[in-house]
């Protein structure tokens, strides 16, 4: 496969992007105990929750353009190069799926790369690919701020690619050592993550080596010797009655000559499997600052504080984060792509309460009511009465019918 190819561009590869031969070279970002982020990332189930739930909760907004203007009504943008963009970023991919890629990286790396260029065959004239962070091998820097190239080795190419920063899109958190790039969070868990998977290892060792008995039975001191023959038979008859899909599976068995039956077997309560497990998900949770709630820690869960919890969610834990993505996109795509547009994330639909509470607030807003009869028939599927008389409150009826208040008062 080639370079052209592997973007989508057919047989023609962007102007300025340069291909030479791919380094031999081992890309561990942020492995510990010789796991990368990627392996940590399909094995840790902690992890995977915290940034599933993230990266869904931000692709499922919806990216919306609209036109600029100085006086702040920004109206939606319905069409246009920015709006197809957004609509198929690249012939494989959907915008959620593009977003859904863009926060989960983010989550995992601190920092993430679209390739940006312009595509004849795209509907927009425009293409966007996801580039991983792992794939990106080197970097030319243009003094301590800047970057002028990447160089790039993509699986299934036997070339390393090196493009323009012009072509490359980056979104990036903050590292006390270079401003350009981000610090994974994933070094942060570090030591919760490494006690989870001693935590793994230590219980399926526990399955695999541990006996599998988890009771017996003792015939007293005093009972009569068996023969050989006698204590086959006996096991043999209880193993068919009582174990396996015996006849007697589950019952209670009839035991002779003094016998007991006595219990065997470990506490996952002594072992603090649940504590710990649920302090591992609650230390994940924090680092992403996201509610414990929210990801399945329900032990001080409610109806009311779920409820906030949820409104939090866009505000404090993801604002942030649309924020900068927003800022990114406006700043150093949308000037290249449409010109006089710029991109919201659709919060709003997410910040909404429901019916009732919606339909309170702009009824309270306008003074009045704020719906025809008409359109309140519309949303129960029922047919239009048709008539203006409809649009008028009550409470305007009777101010009309009033008699006049602009009489001069006499004083005596």
């Amino acid at each position: 496969m080639g370079l052209a190819a592997f973007f989508g561009f057919g047989s023609k590869t962007p102007p300025g992007v340069t291909a030479g031969s791919a380094p031999d070279v081992t890309v561990n970002l942020s492995g510990m105990r010789g796991q990368t982020v990627e392996k940590l990332w399909r094995e840790q189930p902690n992890l995977r929750t915290v940034v599933g739930f993230l990266a869904r909760n931000v692709a499922q907004l919806g990216l919306h353009s609209f036109e600029q203007s100085e006086d702040g009504n920004h109206a939606r943008a319905r069409d246009g190069a920015l709006v197809d963009l957004i609509r198929q970023p690249n012939p494989d991919q959907t915008t959620y799926e593009l977003v859904y890629d863009l926060i989960a990286t983010l989550a995992l790396y601190d920092i993430a790369y679209w390739f940006v260029s312009e595509d004849a065959k795209s509907p927009s004239g425009w293409i966007i690919r996801p580039i991983r962070p792992s794939w990106i091998t080197d970097t030319k820097t243009a003094g301590a701020f800047g970057i002028e190239s990447y160089d790039v080795s993509l699986p299934e190419v036997t070339e390393t690619l090196t493009i323009p920063a012009e072509y490359m899109l980056v979104f990036h958190g903050w590292s006390p050592e270079d401003t350009r790039i981000g610090s994974s969070l994933v070094s942060a868990l570090k030591s919760v993550l490494s006690e989870q998977i001693s935590a793994q290892e230590y219980r399926k060792q526990r399955w695999d080596n541990g006996g599998r008995v988890d009771a017996f039975i003792t015939r007293p001191k005093d009972a009569p010797e068996w023969s050989p023959t006698a204590r086959a038979k006996w096991v043999t008859q209880y193993r068919d009655s009582y174990s396996g899909n015996g006849r007697n599976a589950g019952g209670t068995p009839l035991l002779e000559d003094g016998m007991e039956i006595k219990k065997l077997g470990f506490s996952s309560k002594e072992d603090e499997y649940v504590d710990s497990a649920k302090l591992a998900l609650t230390t994940v949770a924090s680092v992403y600052h996201v509610n414990p709630v929210m990801v399945g820690i329900l032990d001080n869960a409610n109806y009311s504080n779920v409820k906030e919890f949820s409104r939090m969610l866009y505000s404090d834990t993801l604002g942030p984060t649309l924020r900068m993505v927003q800022d990114r996109i406006n700043t150093f795509l949308v000037p290249r792509v449409d010109p006089g547009k710029q991109v919201e994330f659709n919060v709003k639909e997410k910040m909404k309460g429901s019916f009732e509470e919606e339909a309170a607030s702009l009824q309270t807003a306008t003074g009045r009511p704020w719906m025809t009869a008409d359109e309140a028939r519309a949303t129960q599927n029922m047919p239009a009465l048709g008539g203006d008389a409809a649009m008028l409150a009550s409470n305007l009826n009777q101010a009309l019918s009033a008699p006049p208040t602009d009489t001069e008062e006499v004083h005596p």
